[in-house]
């Protein structure tokens, strides 16, 4: 039974809820207690977690039922306000609820999704040379482009910007190299700078998000948030499960 302790999406309201676990309970269901925390990843929103976890323990005071109340936010950050199951989601893809690096790495957070591609094209630029819908991106200098075969239409943001990191991988150790988008990300295809990837050539293979790459450096170029984007993957993408 979900108590609305602040959240305003699904559950009943306080003064709803002890009435509503009366009569369920009266009609032979047995039940457990949950809510969920509107801001259990920041730290000065309102609700606060503790204002939320003093109406759910008042409301269900007496009430049999275990309770669930925990998201990923709460599991890191919140540890008095586990319950007795949790309710982990985006942890489990191996990201923080924050989207920031540093606590990925403090709770151990392994990214489980990599999207990944290869070039299928390089283009050599003269200064003044556009690249894309729009020539958003002109070379300054001479240089050269490599074209992934990923775009929007699989999932990848089209609100990137250029910079937006892209991981591409070396046949030689410790010599992979990010390098930046250059030109605005199409249908099918996106373009980057391998200025620092002399290597490269059709056929190299390419993280766009993953154990080298953390989805939340490319949400962050697209205004968006991890969440997101492990959601947004189309199904014309081949999936390999390991």
């Amino acid at each position: 039974l979900k108590l609305n302790s602040g959240m305003n999406r699904l559950g009943f309201r306080p003064e709803a809820y002890r009435l509503a676990y009366h009569r369920l309970h009266a009609a032979g269901h047995r039940m457990n207690h949950m809510t969920h925390f509107a801001n259990a990843d920041y730290i000065d929103r309102e609700p606060s977690v503790g204002a939320q976890m003093e109406c759910f323990t008042s409301t269900i005071d007496g009430l049999t039922g275990e309770t669930s109340l925990a998201n990923s936010a709460a599991v890191l950050w919140h540890r008095n306000a586990l319950g007795d199951w949790v309710r982990p989601g985006i942890m489990l893809h191996g990201i923080s609820p924050s989207g920031q690096f540093a606590d990925i790495a403090h709770a151990n957070l392994q990214a489980v999704m990599t999207l990944s591609s290869s070039i299928i094209a390089i283009q050599d630029l003269e200064p003044g040379d556009a690249v894309g819908y729009g020539s958003r991106y002109r070379a300054t200098q001479p240089m050269r482009i490599g074209v992934i075969a990923c775009g929007y239409a699989d999932g990848y943001p089209r609100h990137a910007k250029d910079g937006t990191p892209v991981w591409v991988h070396a046949k030689e150790p410790g010599q992979s190299r990010i390098c930046p988008i250059a030109g605005q990300v199409s249908m099918d295809m996106l373009t980057i700078d391998l200025t620092h990837a002399s290597w490269a050539s059709v056929g190299t293979k390419v993280e766009l998000w993953g154990k080298n790459l953390p989805v939340d450096d490319v949400a962050m170029h697209a205004q968006t948030i991890g969440y997101e984007l492990v959601c947004a993957i189309a199904p014309r993408v081949p999936i390999q499960i390991i």
